[in-house]
């Protein structure tokens, strides 16, 4: 019982005290080797690229424009511009 409740607490602590900075200094040197590499920012910006035929891959050629939902426009045959309020200029 007493061997389970120490490798418990070695557990807890090693997961509260250790495994954060081994994270931290882990995550540190990736980025570091990205960005040496030049990889970090083309791989979180990365667009799609143009094939040979002009085409973008979605089966629309390069320039096309696709609409995909136009909304109705309410009628507005009754509208004069709203009301004229008065008001004062107050300095």
């Amino acid at each position: 019982m007493i061997k389970f409740l120490i490798i418990t607490v070695l557990i807890i602590l090693f997961l509260r005290l250790v495994a954060p900075v081994l994270l931290r200094f882990l995550l540190g040197m990736f980025i570091k080797k990205s960005m040496r590499n030049g990889t970090f920012f083309t791989n979180m910006h990365q667009q799609q690229r143009p094939q040979p035929n002009g085409n973008t891959g979605n089966g629309r050629a390069k320039g096309d424009i696709k609409i995909d939902y136009i909304p109705n426009q309410p009628d507005r045959k009754g509208f004069d511009g709203g009301e004229y309020v008065d008001y004062e200029e107050v300095k």
